[in-house]
């Protein structure tokens, strides 16, 4: 119920519903009260009784509307004034200053951050601009918390709430290196925070950041939304569409992955802003050897190829997490000495690929590849003939097996499992399907899904067509319906009119994929270098080709014809390779293995890839990945040998992770910072995996912990390979290497919202650019009376009075 006053003001009665009873109980205590009042006429004056009356009527009616829950209703009216968000780019690509600004744009520079005439702009980094916007007297950020009321944010990977003063003192502070929460730059939770309700309106949005936005994610739907708000955004670009000089390293290329022995090619692209036509010297450090050299030419700026690629072959020779540092000379003039190292991980096994190679006779293509592999000292191979060559001589021993390894009966020993899962790769050649026992595909397809195997197609033009035939075949090979590819009589191979005409096989990629994934393709320096010695190579007289299943990637194609003849997918938790031809044995023709062991080698390796580095006979154990980036996950996984009693489903086994030392005796060093259970890979028998907490930046040593198994596993043997090395390193972006301002994202924010792009020489343009707005708002103020401390006063001192002037005249 609601009782109006006078003016604005009203009383609410918020226990009216039970008002009869309030009322009720009012009546009964009035006359209660008068025929007190009429038995006490009998012994005070009448001017006594009714004081005494009253007090008690008074205290009844206070405790009745107290009951009524009365509440005090007071309304007026305020005008809010709006607001300005202004978001200031604290990232690691505003510590750059730009000494190659136009004298012009220096000179309005000077006079927009009110500097005297002795001082200069040209060695002022980003962020003391920055500061000077938000601190000069008479500024433009100055007259805008003037005008209108301002919110101030620091953004970089993360936005944080600050005020002006704080925000110009953060500034003031040289930026923190390697900090990886200043790499990124993100002004999407700025823009998303314009959106909260709030009863200042926001009158739009001035973004003091140099234009790099690297984080991933997409903001045109938060930007639509303030468009559509009326909520403009002001970029004040801060620093110089001129790129200053600067030598980085901008990235690197590197295997993750290589066995004891190999050489790992590593690629890393230059940028040499500034330095035309300049030598510059780079070299590779590695742990325990002389660092590798070369030297580099600086494009001309016409050139067309603006960053060059620099390649190392790097011998691997010692086993476990080994870092290759790239790194430029020091130049004269380079604003981001910095950004002239980067440092990537290898991990090196000295494990050997297991490869079993599977054929129905010893044809060409089974000859050269099984002499290839024999040949690779990281490679441990066996073969399988089902029909094998002709004996010579006296000896009537076969000279490869002739049958599958069975596979174990269910119920004979618990812990067996399927011997072909002892190899990561399998190579099925033409093989006759009367050769092959009635549950050899649901082998194969176990041994890829389950167990996570290899599985490498190379048909032949005797028993193709069986490959269709088959379901489980069907469903492990990446190409649908393979037919043979049509050959022209005309198309001999270049180089030679001896060998009979064929199909060129040709490398093929989306521009989508990353070239290093598929270091088969790989024969030259550069994909434009290996596509012109794949061209050169021999032409193949047979070769079997099918369109690519959805998911499948084509790697390579025959002749003109648009479908694959070499194109690999993921299945289950492993992959299937599909090489439709028997040919590649001619690929020697002249030179060798040149090609021919490297297409197959690299196979291989991409085939047992993921071979966890530390370790030994026993037990091999470690992170995925042995270098991440922070805020990554980190999946640690142990993988136990055959014939190891007690490694089961049920083992107790966790990874411990410790901080490393030094880069030269990484030793653990304190007490792990995490241990991490390991459970079972589920069909994979003697898996176990878990992932690690999220670990700050450094260097991090890994044991394995058996305690039931210590023992049976050599863990306690010590040396390096019983311990894995980690790497938790910065999040790669490019805040140390694109440092010109990037004046188009800034532009497409502004152009969206009705606002507009400003360098930092124009930002006094800026305050007349924000219209002022107001907002009335009607607030109402309510206070409860029934239960206010007042009321409660209120009752007592009129009881007390009561009982007072009772006493007084000697009633009881």
């Amino acid at each position: 119920m609601t009782l109006n006053l006078f003016g604005s003001r009203r009383l609410l009665l918020a226990g009216a519903s039970l008002g009869w009873l309030w009322v009720a109980a009012g009546g009964i205590a009035l006359v209660l009260l008068l025929v007190l009042y009429r038995e006490e006429r009998r012994l005070v004056s009448r001017r006594t009784g009714l004081g005494l009356l009253g007090l008690r009527l008074t205290a009844a009616a206070v405790l009745v509307l107290a009951l009524f829950e009365p509440i005090a209703s007071r309304s007026y009216r305020e005008t809010t004034k709006g607001r300005v968000i202004v978001a200031v780019d604290v990232s690691e690509s505003m510590t750059t200053a730009d000494p190659d600004r136009p004298g012009t744009d220096r000179q309005r520079l000077a006079k927009t951050l009110r500097m005297s005439p002795g001082e200069s702009v040209e060695n002022l980094s980003r962020r003391e601009i920055a500061r000077r916007l938000l601190t000069a007297k008479g500024a433009a950020i100055d007259q805008i918390e003037r005008i209108h009321g301002v919110e101030a944010f620091a953004f970089a990977r993360e936005s944080a709430p600050a005020t002006l003063a704080a925000l110009a003192e953060t500034l003031k502070q040289p930026g923190k290196p390697d900090d990886p929460a200043t790499s990124t730059t993100d002004w999407q939770p700025v823009l998303a925070g314009a959106l909260r309700e709030s009863d200042a309106p926001v009158l739009g949005i001035v973004l003091l950041t140099d234009g790099r936005q690297n984080a991933p994610g997409d903001s045109t739907a938060t930007v639509d939304r303030l468009a559509a708000r009326g909520i403009p955004i002001y970029p004040i670009l801060i620093g110089s569409t001129i790129a200053p000089r600067d030598a980085a390293v901008a990235s690197v290329r590197a295997p993750e992955g290589v066995y004891k022995g190999d050489v790992a090619s590593i690629e890393a692209t230059l940028k040499l802003d500034g330095y035309a036509g300049r030598e510059v010297a780079v070299t590779l450090e590695r742990p325990g050897a002389a660092p590798l050299r070369r030297q580099v030419r600086a494009p001309d700026e016409t050139a067309s190829v603006a960053r060059p690629v620099v390649s190392f072959s790097v011998p691997m020779t010692e086993s476990g997490t080994v870092p290759l540092t790239i790194a430029i000379s020091p130049l004269e003039g380079d604003v981001r000495p910095d950004n002239d190292r980067r440092t990537v991980s290898v991990q090196v096994s000295d494990d050997k690929a297991a490869v079993l190679l599977v054929d129905g006779e010893a044809r060409w293509e089974f000859r050269y590849l099984r002499n290839a592999l024999a040949r690779d000292p990281q490679v441990k191979v066996e073969a399988i003939v089902f029909h094998q060559p002709e004996a010579t001589g006296v000896s009537t021993q076969t000279t490869y097996g002739t049958t599958l390894p069975p596979r174990p009966e269910p119920g004979s020993a618990p812990d067996l499992t399927d011997p072909l899962g002892g190899f990561d790769a399998i190579v099925l050649g033409d093989v006759d399907p009367a050769d092959l026992r009635p549950d050899t595909w649901a082998r194969l397809e176990s041994y890829v899904s389950e167990r996570g195997g290899t599985l490498i197609l190379s048909p032949g033009p005797r028993f193709w067509p069986s490959l269709a035939s088959h379901e489980t075949a069907r469903k492990l090979l990446p190409v649908l319906a393979p037919r043979p590819v049509a050959i022209d009589p005309g198309q001999s191979s270049p180089g030679s009119s001896s060998l009979p005409p064929g199909a060129a096989v040709l490398p093929t990629l989306p521009a989508s994929a990353d070239s290093a994934a598929w270091p088969m393709l790989q024969f030259g320096s550069d994909p434009e270098q290996s596509r012109l010695l794949w061209a050169g190579l021999p032409r193949l007289p047979w070769a079997l080709a099918g369109k690519p299943k959805p998911g499948a990637t084509t790697l390579a194609l025959a002749g003109d014809e648009a479908t694959a003849v070499i194109a690999a997918q993921a299945y289950g938790l492993g992959k299937v390779l599909w090489i439709g031809t028997d040919g590649t044995w001619r690929w020697r023709y002249r030179v060798g293995d040149a090609y021919h062991h490297r297409f197959w080698g690299q196979t291989v390796r991409w085939a047992a890839s993921g071979k966890l580095a530390a370790g030994n006979a026993f037990v091999r154990f470690g992170p995925v990945r042995p270098r991440v980036a922070d805020g990554e996950p980190v999946r640690l996984q142990a993988r136990i040998a055959e014939g190891i009693l007690g490694a089961g489903p049920d083992l107790l086994i966790a990874a411990r992770v410790f901080k490393a030392g030094t880069t030269a005796n990484p030793q653990a060093t304190g007490d792990a910072v995490a241990v991490v259970p390991l459970r079972p890979v589920p069909g994979q028998p003697r898996a176990y995996e878990g992932d690690a907490p999220t670990l700050p930046l450094g260097r991090y040593v890994i044991r394995l912990d058996v305690p039931q198994l210590t023992e049976a596993l050599h863990l306690n043997d010590g040396g390096t390979s019983a311990q894995a090395l980690l790497e938790v390193v910065t999040h790669a972006t490019s805040e140390r290497v694109e440092l010109a301002v990037d004046r188009a994202p800034a532009t497409r924010l502004a152009v969206a919202t009705g606002g507009r792009v400003l360098a930092d020489f124009e930002a006094d343009s800026l305050p007349p650019l924000l219209r002022s707005r107001t907002r009335p708002t009607v607030r109402t103020e309510e206070t409860p009376l029934w239960d206010h401390p007042a009321a409660l006063l209120l009752f007592f001192a009129i009881v007390t009075c009561e009982w007072v002037v009772r006493k007084r005249v000697g009633l009881p």
